[in-house]
């Protein structure tokens, strides 16, 4: 059987844009960005804008979106944040298909059309909630809870890491509704900004991926109409989490890419930096570390392309992206490590950026489900008799 890894010319073109866009706009803002903790706004608007309309990758044509197939929004995913050598392009790459692609898993087309629409034109933003202080990975035991009352839903609960949501036009919020049903009793709700009792009560820096900070939401006898309910009652997790099926993949593109970006820094410090006598790259222990590196790079992206491709085909493949994303998380950290250790003590100055990658690369593995999770699910995929817990 003849496999070709070529990529045709429309997706050289994709990557070439990408890597130019990264370079151009996002390189030089990404020390600022990290240092002020702020997310640059005009940055997410020249996304929006021809010939990229980033955007707009997820969202199909009839909501003003370009649907690009998986696959190659992970080229522009991977080049974007290998060029930029910033965590926060990969993660401007991934956020437009959180909340809105899950819309378009059950939402209905006046919904799509209202709060879809706007998101692929660059006009609005949308975040996700689906963890919460108390619940990270098990997302059947949520404790928001959703009541219906006289023809309207009440809405208490509390929301962790749903990013940008003070800045977010709307929401969309993961809550049960029937309590006693588990996962099958968990509802999708879309939220806009300014409903009564949905605040941002709390912003928390982290170590690394700035500029996102961890946001945690509160709802208080939030009143949510009928129709802002996503799709039917009880198949909110299950909208949920075929989205993040998909942007689990393209996430890990974003990881490709500065672990790539984390390389070429160690790569250009070895050929330049003596040690009795020689360039550190001519000993072995840096120079064999290096191409360990590299190798497992190739091996990444055959993996993050495959889970990309049975996407597109609208194959299963959860246990493919969960493969695809616990690889490239673990060679994240190893990458960026290793770039510090090259680099010796001055990898951890500001004076280089492999101390930013490296602080990105820690915090960033944990986003859409922690690494030992993607295992869980590789694990139970070939066991499916037993209880791997």
């Amino acid at each position: 059987m003849a496999i070709c890894f070529d990529l045709t010319s429309e997706q050289e073109e994709i990557r070439r844009q990408a890597g130019e866009f990264g370079e151009k706009e996002v390189a030089p803002i990404a020390a600022q960005i990290d240092e002020k903790d702020e997310m640059p706004w005009d940055l997410w608007k020249k996304m929006s804008l021809p010939p990229h309309r980033y955007t707009a990758m997820y969202i199909p044509k009839e909501y003003d979106g370009t649907e690009w197939p998986i696959l190659d929004i992970c080229i522009a995913a991977e080049e974007i944040t290998f060029a930029s050598q910033a965590a926060m392009a990969g993660m401007l790459m991934e956020v437009p298909g959180l909340a809105p692609t899950t819309i378009l898993a059950g939402g209905s087309d006046e919904q799509k059309k209202k709060y879809v629409a706007p998101v692929a034109r660059g006009e609005a933003f949308g975040a996700f909630g689906l963890t919460e202080p108390n619940v990270g990975s098990d997302a059947s035991a949520l404790e928001t809870v959703a009541e219906f009352k006289n023809g309207k839903y009440i809405l208490n609960g509390r929301k962790r890491y749903m990013s940008f949501a003070h800045a977010a036009d709307w929401g969309v919020v993961m809550a049960k509704t029937d309590p006693a049903r588990g996962a099958r009793g968990i509802s999708a709700f879309v939220i806009e900004k300014g409903t009564p009792g949905y605040s941002v009560i709390d912003r928390v820096p982290t170590m690394g991926c700035r500029g996102h900070q961890d946001e945690e939401v509160l709802f208080k006898d939030c009143v949510i109409p009928k129709d802002q309910l996503i799709g039917e009652a009880g198949k909110g997790l299950k909208y949920a989490l075929s989205t993040l099926d998909e942007t689990r993949i393209t996430l890990s593109s974003g990881f490709l890419g500065l672990t790539r970006a984390a390389l070429a820094e160690a790569v250009a410090y070895a050929k330049t930096r003596f040690a009795f006598g020689h360039p550190i790259g001519e000993y072995q222990l840096v120079s064999f570390s290096l191409g360990d590196i590299a190798t497992e790079i190739e091996a990444a992206r055959l993996l993050i392309y495959r889970a990309a491709l049975l996407a597109d085909r609208k194959v299963k493949h959860s246990a493919e992206t969960a493969s695809a994303k616990a690889f490239a998380s673990q060679l994240l950290l190893k990458a960026t490590n290793l770039a510090v250790e090259v680099h010796g003590g001055f990898g951890c100055t500001k004076r280089h950026p492999v101390e930013r990658m490296f602080r990105d690369a820690r915090t960033w593995v944990f986003a859409q489900g922690a690494p030992y999770v993607q295992r869980l699910v590789n694990a139970r995929n070939l066991l499916p008799e037993l209880t791997i817990r």
